[in-house]
Order: C-alpha cells, then structure tokens, then sequence
C-alpha cells in the first residue's frame, strides 16, 4: 500500500492506467474510481464513486453532495452490469479525455435530500419517496500534480498477493486536481469552481481487510496540495505514508505522520491536527475542521453467517497550514469490532 519504493518494488504508473485493467479471476476484484470536488468559497462539494466487480457481475455507484444549508444529498445502487468499455453505472460516467490530465464526469438521476449526513447511519429510513429529487452534475477536472502511486510487485516482478483476506489496494493511484462546473439538485442549481482529488484502483478489495485508516487529501491551490494516509494494515503493520505537492515539478513522499483526532459523542471526527515531513526534512503541521460527514457502511456477509463491518467516515473538511486554508475530505475507515460492542478499531488505537 505504500508507493514510494521503502518497502515494496513498485510498477511505475503508465498513462493507460488511467483505463480500465483485464480482468483478473480473483472472486473480489474490482476496478474503483472516486473523485472529489469542494467549493470553499460556496461551501458547496462533493465526492463520486463507481467501483466494477466484473466477477461479481454488478458495479457500485456513489454521489454524495454537501450542499450549502449544512443538507445532504446521496445516492447509492448496485446495477448487474459491468462495462469493460467504460467507466459507468446507474446514471453516473466518468470520461478521460488526456489520460493522467483531463477527466469529465457527469450524472443524471435521483439523490435523496437530508437534512444532514447522520441521516445516513439507517439508509433505509433516510431514503423515502418524499426524500427523492432529480439531479444533475457535470464536472471538468484537471490535473494540478503528477499522479502519485503504481502497482506493488513480488520479488519475481508479479502482481504482488497481499495475501488471503488482506486484499485492499495492490495497485492504486491518487491525483491533485481543479475542477468546476454545474450542480443541479431539484430545482436548485450552482456553479461550483474549486479542487479536489481522484483516485483509482485496481485488484482485489475487500473493506474488511484492515483494522482502519485515516485518508486526508486536500489541495490548498495549484501551487500546494497533499494526500497522506494512516494505515493499520490487516498483518498488524502502520503505515505512516503519501505525498505532498509543494510546486517543485515533483511530488515528496511523506513519512513520521503523528495524528490526533477529536470526536463527539457519536464518535463522529470533529477535527484533527496532523503533522508529517517530507522526504528532504520539511515540517507540516496542518489543523483540520469537519464541516459535514456521512457515515457509509459495508457490511460483508461470511460463511458462518457472521455479519463483517465497516464504517467509512466522509467527511468535507476545511484545512489550516499556517495562513493558507484549503479544503478537502477527511476520510476515517473503521472495522467495527463485533465481539467489543461495535467498537471501532481507529478509535479505540488512539487515532
């Protein structure tokens, strides 16, 4: 899962992965695009996700919008249908016009409205006909950093096995990007300019494979952006890692990431300070303030009939790094431990 060379050999990352990958015969793998887009100045962002699990013969489609009022607006299916050709399922495509530099994505269909992501801890519940409006998005995104990432290797130069049930992110890559474009929720409609990232992955995924990980990418300006990850790896391993973009012309890989995070009652993340350094010794000490969160589950049924969760944390968060403010998500994975009351596995290791 770390990209840099420390502890893997790594495939460097060729313009073509910017499309879709054979398929591998592995029951789980899954081809995943993410990508998100915050207005800071509207308070006005969201993210998007198809994932394609050929074997498994359906895709998953996100939309999770933050609108302005502090409401929430989402949607979520599963088609049985997976394109080879393209990148696209129930309403939502994504088009890579300069593969690794210029993407498009657009979405006609229906998000639930509520009144905040909380909403979404019972879906069921949340999303009622009366909750249903129509939407429509199209966004532009640019690339602002080379995109940082590749595939781990084994030591014959093979596609790396991360090993039964640890299957998470052989192959992956994560992108600084600006966007803009238009944002239409029933009868309401923004322009919305600002940055984001996306990201995309390839292999074998299970959610479940490890304990947690705390994912924070936010890009300042074109000048200034970063992605760093914590990780609590399925072998018992942290991996402390990501970059920053700093207006070099190259990206530093990032290393000795210390976290604290705060929570409220429902053990939701209101803030955090993080700091990390760079590979040439600069010192980062960023603070960061959630602004909206959404808890998203998956919930994997096992063999013994044992119900295997996690929870992801989305939140659209504001970031402080001295004077400059930028803004982007906070991501925070956590396996819920059954046996210990549901307990989240980050929290519960201090981060």
């Amino acid at each position: 899962m770390d990209y840099s060379g420390r502890y893997r050999p790594v495939r460097p990352l060729r313009p073509e992965d910017d499309f879709n990958h054979p398929v591998e015969a592995h029951p789980f793998f899954n081809e995943s695009r993410y990508v998100h887009l915050i207005d800071g100045r509207q308070r006005i962002g969201g993210w998007f996700r198809i994932g394609q699990r050929a074997n498994q013969g359906l895709s998953e489609m996100t939309v999770c919008l933050y609108l302005p009022d502090g409401r929430v607006g989402f949607m979520f299916a599963k088609p049985g249908t997976v394109s080879q050709d393209g990148v696209e399922a129930a309403g939502l495509r994504f088009d890579f016009d300069q593969p690794m530099q210029h993407s498009r994505l657009h979405y006609a269909g229906p998000v639930h409205v509520m009144a905040d992501g909380a909403a979404m801890e019972n879906p069921r519940a949340a999303f009622t006909p009366r909750s249903q409006v129509d939407a429509e998005i199209a966004l532009v995104f640019e690339a602002v950093a080379p995109a940082h990432g590749g595939e781990l290797l084994g030591d014959e130069g093979e596609p790396f096995d991360e090993g039964e049930g640890r299957y998470f992110a052989r192959a992956h890559y994560d992108q600084s990007v600006r966007g803009q474009g238009t944002l239409r929720v029933g009868e309401t409609s923004w322009e919305i300019a600002g940055h984001g990232l996306r990201d995309h992955s390839w292999g074998p995924r299970l959610w479940q494979a490890i304990p947690w990980y705390r994912w924070f990418p936010c890009t300042f300006d074109d000048g200034l952006a970063m992605c760093v990850i914590v990780v609590q790896k399925g072998d018992g391993e942290l991996l402390e890692t990501g970059y920053v973009h700093d207006g070099s012309g190259r990206l530093r890989h990032v290393h000795s990431v210390r976290l604290q995070t705060r929570y409220d009652a429902r053990s939701y993340p209101t803030g955090f300070s993080l700091s990390f350094e760079n590979e040439v010794g600069q010192q980062y000490d960023i603070e960061g303030e959630v602004l909206a969160s959404v808890p998203c589950r998956h919930w994997r049924k096992l063999p013994n009939g044992r119900t295997d969760k996690a929870r992801i944390m989305e939140c659209m968060t504001r970031y402080r790094l001295g004077e400059r403010v930028g803004f982007g998500m906070a991501e925070y994975l956590d396996h819920q431990d059954s046996a210990d009351g549901d307990a989240f596995e980050g929290i519960r290791a201090g981060r």
